[in-house]
């Protein structure tokens, strides 16, 4: 199972360092070996040579630690980016280690009492002194034996002076030798000359093979001289002296030891022993650095081996788990074709990477056909986006709890202001208006409802047509539809138009005997008022209050039959400056206490195509309510530095010239200023209601637009009459431009 891989410029360096660590690592064990081996030889020198190893032994192995310290604290402690968090390196280091230094430590410290102590003693005053004393006695007894031989070979000469000289010629001479040694218990007798020549001789079978002393030796001896020697592998004393029968003759006598133990080989191992127990003592100080450096370097080329034996046994185990968590982060950020290499005996690794594989091949293959399913899902939410989108009316999808879960761009044109972040939201507390339309669909058998509602909104009341229903008409279904669209404009134009029925018929019914009526009253004042001489006063009243309400009923007829026979403009080249200049001089004449003035330059010349009578009586006509209202306003005994006025705008808004009439009288009589334009809707007792319908009658023929505004903050009301501008002879108008609400 393969990890992440390291780039070559990298691994070739890390190969050299771990062949040349081995190297050194094999070289440091060498050293070490050789320092022991060296340390068991009696030779100082040979033990000098194995302590400046040893000691050279513990640089080497000292560059060997900090090597592997470096590597363990790069792989354990710093690992590479992209490599799994090295817990289990720590852990197989931390185990090795310790099963490696722990039984150093333990042995290495008790082999280091129990050396010292044995040495103690082994080779203390107590075995030194016993050495000494057994020495001592084995010297005692081959002194003694040494002082018989003198004795022996004293009394040897003694009896060869009083024999002939001719020591080969009796052989008389060579048995009483013969009774000497036996008589003396001696195993050889010999008479030599100068040069080794062995004049006489006498031995037992069980006597040595004769070795002829050294001549240096022969000529140092005098008559009156013994020399002794010992042969210690045969336990065998030798004495020489000089004869003084004969020229250049010696005496040579050998007698062996007789014991169950050899003891010349005993004395000489006492003196080899108490030797190497005194260049012991001497080289303690030595030989105790040098064991304590050959256990020091053995148990740290131990720790080192153990450390990367660990480190080595968990790479084998954390590269495979390594490609794991790198291939795993791959599919975690989306790369779906990630996989890991699952070739090696690697064991149970092994079969968890093949089922690594097997789940990313699995999921690689569900992301496709997720991907081909959500492309087509996408396919089908564009196209029903487009479709809601392409929809006058607005949808709203809802669950079956009522949350709202979609709504389309018309919804959002409808609802202005109310649309904003109601997704999610349950439709009870965002469109409370629209709540038991969704109610009474969901109790429905059918899972259908349909309403008109009424909803207020930022720029006025609208009025909504509702359709509910579930999908697919199941009523226990997964969710919703709420259409709805804005019925404002048709349900206020079937209006205009049954009001309009309405005033044709009342002008048609009411003006016709208005007529007959207004004539009696006008005869019956001429032909009888000078003929009534009792309370001739009340009579013309009453003639005058009959003729003056049928001239108002008249008025009135005539503005119903105005509205319900509305002429169609003629359009043409309309100067809107001679018209307000116009309008404005006629009411500053009927209301002199009030200001009407404009405000800003207006062009010399803005034209609009449009009937010239029709538009100079709907300028009249919102003139005369500003003055109207304001007069009202001074007429309720407001404060005495009021002072009435009534501003007139004339700008452009994109392709359209706008005229704007602003007053600082009490404003309009409620918000819905929508219903204001509607037939008969008034306020003022004296008023028809059909002054404002008429003047949207006229901007609406003019394919333009009447808007009433509120004016927030502060009193006053505000008219802005919206018209098409002239296009073969477009306005340039530096004037104050305004925002169309």
């Amino acid at each position: 199972m393969a990890s992440q891989s390291i780039p070559i410029a990298r691994r070739a360096p890390r190969i050299a360092l771990s062949t040349l660590f081995g190297i050194l690592f094999l070289a440091s064990i060498f050293l070490t070996i050789l320092g022991a081996l060296l340390s068991y030889s009696e030779d100082l020198a040979r033990i000098d040579q194995a302590w400046d190893i040893l000691r050279y032994n513990l640089v080497v192995i000292i560059i060997l630690a900090i090597y592997l310290a470096n590597r363990v604290w790069t792989t354990v402690f710093k690992p590479s980016r992209g490599q799994a968090a090295p817990l289990l390196h720590r852990r197989f280091v931390m185990i090795f280690s310790l099963a490696a230094l722990i039984p150093a430590v333990l042995v290495g410290g008790f082999s280091l009492s129990l050396l010292s102590q044995n040495l103690s003693g082994l080779f203390g005053e107590r075995v030194r002194d016993n050495m000494e004393q057994a020495r001592q006695i084995l010297d005692g007894y081959v002194s003694q034996e040494f002082e018989k031989l003198g004795e022996d070979v004293a009394d040897i000469q003694l009896g060869i002076a009083r024999s002939p000289t001719d020591f080969g010629a009796r052989i008389s001479f060579t048995a009483e030798l013969w009774r000497e040694a036996q008589t003396r218990d001696l195993d050889a007798i010999y008479i030599l000359r100068e040069d080794g020549f062995v004049l006489t001789r006498v031995e037992t079978p069980e006597a040595p093979s004769l070795r002829i002393p050294e001549l240096e030796v022969l000529k140092g001896l005098n008559p009156t001289d013994v020399a002794f020697q010992k042969r210690a592998d045969i336990d065998y004393l030798i004495a020489l002296s000089k004869l003084t029968e004969g020229p250049d003759t010696y005496l040579y006598i050998g007698k062996l030891l007789r014991s169950d133990n050899q003891v010349l080989s005993s004395i000489s191992g006492i003196e080899s022993a108490a030797s190497q127990i005194a260049r012991f003592n001497q080289n303690q100080t030595q030989m105790n650095r040098i064991f304590f450096f050959t256990l020091l370097d053995s148990a740290l080329l131990i720790l080192m081996a153990a450390i990367w034996l660990g480190l080595a046994l968990a790479n084998r185990i954390i590269d495979p788990l390594s490609g794991l968590v790198n291939a795993a982060e791959r599919v975690r950020a989306g790369d779906m074709g990630a996989r890991v290499d699952v070739t090696g005996d690697w064991g149970e690794i092994s079969d968890l990477g093949s089922a690594f594989n097997r789940m990313t091949s699995q999921l690689e293959s569900q992301r496709d056909e997720l991907i081909k399913e959500h492309d087509v899902s996408e396919q089908r939410r564009q196209f029903s986006e487009a479709v809601l989108s392409g929809v006058r009316a607005g949808v709203i999808g809802l669950t079956q709890q009522g949350k709202i879960t979609l709504t389309n761009n018309a919804a959002a044109r409808l609802l202005e202001d109310r649309s904003s972040d109601i997704v999610g939201q349950p439709l009870s507390q965002v469109l409370q208006e629209f709540a038991p339309a969704f109610a009474k669909a969901r109790e429905s058998i059918a899972g259908v409802s349909e309403d008109q509602v009424t909803v207020e909104m930022g720029g006025g009341t609208r009025i909504f047509d509702l359709h509910v229903s579930a999908y697919q008409g199941a009523r226990n279904d997964t969710g919703w539809v709420l259409t709805f669209d804005d019925m404002t404009r048709l349900v206020s134009a079937q209006r205009h138009s049954a009001w309009r029925e309405v005033a044709r018929r009342i002008a048609h019914e009411i003006k016709n005997p208005l007529t007959p009526i207004q004539l009696s009253a006008e005869r019956l004042s001429r032909k009888y008022s000078k003929e009534i001489t009792s309370d001739p006063e009340t009579f013309n009243n009453c003639t005058a209050t009959i003729i003056r309400q049928v001239e108002s009923l008249e008025q009135m007829v005539d503005e119903f039959s105005a509205f319900a026979r509305m002429p169609s403009p003629e359009l043409a080249p309309t100067n809107l400056n001679e018209l307000l200049e116009n309008s404005l001089f006629a009411q500053g004449v009927s209301f002199p206490e009030i200001s009407f003035r404009r405000k800003g330059l207006w062009p010399d010349e803005t034209n609009v195509r449009g009937d010239t009578r029709l538009l100079s009586q709907a300028l009249t006509n919102i003139l005369k309510n500003a003055g109207e209202a304001v007069q009202r306003k001074m007429d309720d005994g407001v404060s005495s530095r009021f002072r009435g006025e009534v501003l007139v705008e004339l700008f452009e808004v994109g392709e359209r010239v706008a005229i704007r009439v602003t007053d600082n009288g009490p404003g309009w009589p409620f918000k819905d200023t929508d219903r204001l334009m509607e037939p008969y809707v008034t306020t003022r007792d004296s008023g028809t209601g059909l002054g404002l319908a008429i003047v949207k009658r006229i901007v609406e023929d003019h394919r333009g637009q009447l808007v009433l505004e509120v004016r927030e903050g502060t009193q006053g009301a505000q008219t802005t009459i919206f018209l098409p501008r002239t296009p073969d002879n477009p306005t340039h108008i530096e004037t104050q431009r305004s925002e169309v609400l």
